[in-house]
């Protein structure tokens, strides 16, 4: 009978346990539900949501400017076409009139891509000397106008199929002396051409002028090569990208020399790649 009765309040006991651990649960769940959720899983959810960023295309597609090249002095090398299409950016050669090959090159070149012609007209420099020598082929400041008339007319009917605009060759003199200029721009204006303003000396007044008649026009930034250094040539090219960058476009005037043509091949690309544009001069002269 003792343990009918232990058995019985052992039973009575455990089934008693087991309904406490159950009010006690259900008490748990019930302060849960009331009770938010803790400020560790609020910030994990800060983290967790995507941010907005500034993305940089710095080296993809991202444009610092444009920047026109013009080789100069081009027509006593007939290989430079050779050259050229090694490049592949858009460039402007300017062929000097009185070169033995010149012709020969503008009539190759005229009208293919990425290629535009300048004619390199030779105007009296303020000094003369073994380097700066002047032929007959230079327009002068003691020429009277019919004269210089003649020659821009003579020029024009042989390059002038071929041609967008001119460039001075030289011409430090000439530039500076507003009556021959005013005599040239018209000319242009009347061909319908551009005149690229070569600066070969800060008092040139040939951009002021060609903007007052009414030419196309614009001036050049920088000379590529003064040295004939491989390393000045690089220079040259980084500050046309700085000027290109500050001012959205920049010219830049080399030479047609091996040395200024083999650079520009080499660091053209690697300037695309880093988001400078290159374009031929008529795209932005105004």
């Amino acid at each position: 009978m003792k343990k009918f009765i232990n058995k019985r309040g052992s039973g009575l006991l455990i089934l008693l346990l087991i309904f406490l651990i159950l009010l006690t649960c259900l008490f748990i769940i019930e302060q849960i539900k009331k009770k938010p959720y803790p400020e560790k899983i609020v910030t994990e959810k800060k983290i967790i949501a995507p941010e907005k960023k500034e993305i940089s295309y710095e080296g993809t597609s991202s444009k610092k400017g444009k920047i026109a090249i013009i080789l100069d002095d081009v027509g006593w090398n007939p290989d430079i076409t050779v050259h050229i299409k090694r490049i592949q950016v858009p460039l402007t050669l300017a062929i000097l009139p009185d070169s033995p090959f010149g012709l020969r090159i503008a009539k190759n070149l005229s009208g293919k891509q990425n290629i535009e012609l300048l004619l390199h007209i030779p105007l009296e420099p303020e000094r003369t000397d073994s380097d700066t020598s002047i032929s007959g082929s230079f327009l002068t400041v003691s020429m009277d106008d019919d004269e210089i008339k003649n020659r821009i007319d003579e020029y024009f009917e042989k390059f002038g199929p071929y041609i967008v605009g001119i460039n001075n060759h030289m011409g430090s003199k000439f530039t500076q002396n507003q009556e021959k200029m005013d005599l040239l721009l018209k000319e242009i204006k009347e061909k319908k051409l551009i005149y690229v303003d070569s600066l070969t000396t800060q008092k040139s007044i040939g951009y002021s002028e060609a903007k007052k008649i009414g030419v196309r026009s614009i001036k050049r930034d920088i000379f590529l090569d003064n040295s004939s250094e491989p390393e000045e040539i690089v220079q040259g090219l980084l500050m046309a990208g700085k000027i290109a960058k500050k001012k959205g476009s920049a010219v830049a005037i080399g030479h047609a020399r091996a040395n200024t043509l083999k650079v520009l091949e080499e660091k053209l690309p690697e300037m695309l790649k880093e988001g400078y544009s290159f374009v031929s001069i008529t795209q932005i002269t105004r």
